[in-house]
């Protein structure tokens, strides 16, 4: 009987012993299959990383080439623009008399005789040949601003033209009792354009430009013709409308 039981204990501990060691063995496997997933894990990190990097890169690639394209095309345009000449403005070539030294504030054209006085900017044009409507200035005397004008010669085929500025004369009065008397009865010569014409744009005019000038013919300027749609509205008030334009050729 006793050898019987030290029998069954025998066994008993040998299936422990076999229990355990198949424990282990499933420990190394799991263990195994673990470092493997980890492994194929870290593989499949890598290449999603490679692949997002590639992909990145190419977007980077694209963005510069297209922020370069774009640059380029804005280069050139704007190199396109820069390089086209600006289109010249027609001014009012303001004409309101003819052969006259009176009037104040007004652009007289002298076809006779240059006999403007000293307070008026003198121009001498020419006609230039072969180019219609357009006229090279010879001869420039300033006065507006200063008095120190002098007459000029009127070119074969040309004329000159003279332009004041006048006074607003209710004003000098007014503020100069006693002073201009005489001009009591005067209004106020001065206009806006007739002032800018005077005092800007002539200041920069010099011999040799070309003006090509619109509204106002060889013709009407041998037959005296004012360019006026508004002939019965006096020069110096704001109604009063003068067609000629000028524009500088060269």
């Amino acid at each position: 009987m006793k050898k019987i039981t030290i029998l069954l204990l025998a066994l008993a501990m040998l299936c422990t012993c076999f229990a355990l060691a198949a424990c282990g063995d499933d420990s190394e496997t799991s263990s195994a299959n673990s470092d493997s997933s980890a492994e194929s894990s870290a593989a499949s990190s890598e290449a999603s990383s490679a692949a997002s990097s590639a992909a990145a890169s190419s977007a980077a690639s694209s963005a510069a080439s297209s922020a370069a394209a774009s640059s380029a095309a804005s280069s050139e345009a704007s190199s396109d623009t820069s390089s086209t000449a600006p289109v010249a403005q027609a001014k009012v070539f303001w004409v309101t008399h003819y052969n006259d030294t009176m009037p104040e504030g007004a652009g007289v054209i002298f076809t006779e005789s240059d006999t403007a006085g000293g307070w008026s900017t003198h121009v001498a044009f020419k006609p230039v040949e072969g180019e219609e409507g357009v006229w090279e200035i010879t001869a420039i005397s300033l006065g507006v601003g200063t008095g120190q004008a002098t007459t000029v010669e009127i070119p074969e085929g040309g004329f000159v033209y003279a332009l004041n500025t006048g006074n607003n004369w209710p004003k000098l009065v007014a503020e100069n009792p006693g002073t201009y008397d005489d001009h009591a009865n005067d209004p106020n010569y001065t206009t806006t354009i007739c002032d800018n014409l005077g005092q800007t744009e002539m200041p920069r005019w010099k011999v040799g430009d070309k003006f090509k000038i619109e509204g106002l013919t060889a013709d009407d300027i041998a037959n005296l013709k004012v360019p006026t749609d508004t002939p019965d509205t006096p020069w110096y008030e704001d109604g009063y409308v003068c067609t000629a334009t000028y524009t500088v050729v060269s």
